[in-house]
């Protein structure tokens, strides 16, 4: 609410007021800093650790096939343990899910989809980025040959499009990222400029320092060629003239604006080539028949000197039972608490009291890529308080006849839509997305939607939230700086802060504090847990891999004292 108090008195404003409010602005090559709101943006796994020593046939069972399931067994593999892994669904990669024609599920108390996209279409329904500094994912990519091609997390062709009048003659109408930093910096280098030129800053230059400065501005602001220092009208930003200064200033645009962007949007970001599911079935290979699919697991029962695991055999109802020295539960808390397990009573509430996100997505396959053809947007997001979350561009496949749009990403309670039938999500996201593309309905053919807490085996996205954060609220935490300093709260929740829903929640630690982190962190007598709700990023593959590690690390180290 303070930028909206100072964006009223605009008129006022001198240029050395302005300036020091603007002055976290800075650089040649200013980006959307979209990202730095998230405290989901997650830490690096660190280096995988370095293990000596031979088990002499121990045995572990690792209970689910989602990413950090996979890094367990895959590591206690390489270390010598007679280990299984047991998957209720009938595919790895839990949450790690890339929706492709065929592609079915039924949601709890809800209706059966199946999907109807293209040979080749796809739609990533978990995770679908990784950041460049996320070195286990990127490591593993490497040691399993997962090809990787470029996401393109900002493309400067993207639209502002925000419907809260606060933002001022701005409102309803699409506006390019690049016109907004093209005239933001334009502006404010005018103004710098012309307080140089006339010594105004008392700035501690020399006339040669005051010259490369004036040079530099006049440059990097696209500023007349005289001696006026006008910000004016360019080619570069793209065609019409700069939007008024002061509306700019209302509208809050200018707050997105940053010298280099933060968190997940420090470029370059990677995708599997072909989906994120490459990755877990990357695993899947060196794995082999230690894996086994359609296991349900009803119990788990430990004693001072084992562990007993009872499934069910999801295609024939079969019940069988396995025993092990030890157990690795990767299942998500939300599914383990639901189980027969005697875990201990401080373990048990720790399991408990982990909320998980309620996050959705959505995918509509389109017969053309419209945003390409008549918009000339390649990748990036839609930054708009609409109710949909965030809403994307494919960035692979570009110049193809059709394409797969991330029409929905965000807290799937946002506007009742989780108690919607699929049809009228469907239409939801169409109606809203038609303000800013009014091609949507024309070119529409098909969707898909995953609402994470709906689905069996997951009942939630992630560990630590309300909405899916890279990865996103529930409510309006639309949250960046865009729409809090028009002094509205945006749209309602998505994967956090690029002006497709804020972050709704904070990370695993603050959701539930530290002190709770460190006990799903703890041996339980022979069970161990190993989802990525023990690390500090739930909502990333990366802490799926650094829990992994850790729970791998933490077991052998007991084996090899014993």
């Amino acid at each position: 609410m303070r930028h909206s108090k100072q964006a009223g008195n605009v008129a006022s404003m001198t240029r050395r007021h302005f300036l020091e409010r603007f002055g976290a602005v800075g650089g040649s090559t200013l980006v959307m800093g979209a990202m730095t709101s998230w405290d989901l943006m997650g830490a690096q796994a660190g280096p995988r650790p370095v293990l000596t020593g031979r088990p002499n046939g121990t045995k572990v069972i690792v209970l689910g096939a989602g990413l950090s399931g996979l890094v367990v067994g895959y590591e206690l593999g390489k270390l010598g343990y007679d280990y299984r892994i047991l998957e209720a669904r009938d595919r790895v990669g839990g949450v790690a899910w890339t929706v492709r024609k065929g592609a079915e599920h039924t949601e709890i108390g809800g209706e059966r989809q199946v999907c109807t996209f293209d040979d080749g279409m796809y739609v990533n329904a978990g995770p679908w980025r990784i950041p460049h500094f996320h070195t286990g994912v990127l490591g593993y990519c490497e040691e399993l040959n997962v090809p990787l091609q470029i996401f393109i997390n900002e493309a400067e062709a993207s639209y502002f499009y925000y419907e809260n009048k606060n933002v001022g003659p701005l409102a309803g109408k699409r506006v390019r990222l690049r016109e907004v930093k093209a005239d933001m910096i334009g502006y404010t280098g005018e103004l710098l400029a012309k307080a140089v030129d006339q010594g105004q800053l008392d700035l501690p230059l020399t006339a040669e320092d005051k010259e490369r400065l004036l040079n530099f501005l006049a440059v990097e602001g696209y500023l007349d060629d005289g001696d006026h220092y006008a910000y004016k009208r360019n080619e570069i930003r793209g065609p019409g003239d700069p939007y008024d200064f002061k509306a700019l200033l209302q509208s809050g645009y200018g707050l997105r604006v940053r010298s280099v962007m933060g968190g997940t949007g420090q470029a370059p970001m990677f995708q599997p080539i072909g989906g994120m599911d490459q990755l877990p079935k990357g695993f899947q290979k060196p794995i082999g028949n230690r894996l086994t699919l359609g296991a349900e697991v009803e119990s788990i029962h430990q004693t001072a000197d084992g562990v007993r695991v009872v499934y069910k055999e999801t295609k024939n109802g079969q019940k069988k039972e396995i025993t092990a020295d030890y157990c690795v539960s990767c299942m998500p808390l939300s599914v383990l608490r639901t189980l027969d397990v005697n875990l201990s009573p401080e373990m048990a509430a720790a399991v408990k009291s982990t909320s998980y996100s309620t996050s959705a997505k959505m995918g509509l396959q389109m017969k053309r890529r419209f945003w390409e053809e008549d918009d000339r947007i390649f990748g990036g997001h839609l930054y708009s308080d609409l109710p949909f979350g965030e809403f994307s561009y494919p960035s692979n496949d570009f110049f193809a006849k059709k394409g797969v749009l991330l029409g929905f990403y965000g807290g799937g309670r946002q506007s009742n839509l989780h108690e919607a039938p699929i049809k009228s999500r469907i239409e939801h996201v169409l109606t809203h997305a038609s303000k800013v593309h009014p091609q949507m309905r024309q070119e529409f053919e098909s969707a898909y939607c995953v609402w994470w807490e709906k689905v069996k085996y997951s009942l939630g996205a992630y560990a630590g939230g309300v909405g899916f954060g890279g990865g996103p609220a529930q409510g309006n935490a639309q949250g960046d700086a865009v729409a809090r300093g028009a002094g509205g709260r945006g749209g309602a929740g998505g994967r956090g802060g690029a002006g497709r829903g804020g972050p709704g929640q904070r990370g695993g630690a603050q959701g539930g504090g530290n002190t709770r982190i460190a006990q799903l962190n703890k041996p339980d007598g022979r069970i161990y847990l190993g989802c990525a709700a023990l690390s500090s990023s739930p909502a990333w593959l990366e802490g799926a891999v650094a829990a992994g590690w850790s729970t791998v690390k933490s077991l052998h180290e007991r084996v090899m004292r014993a």
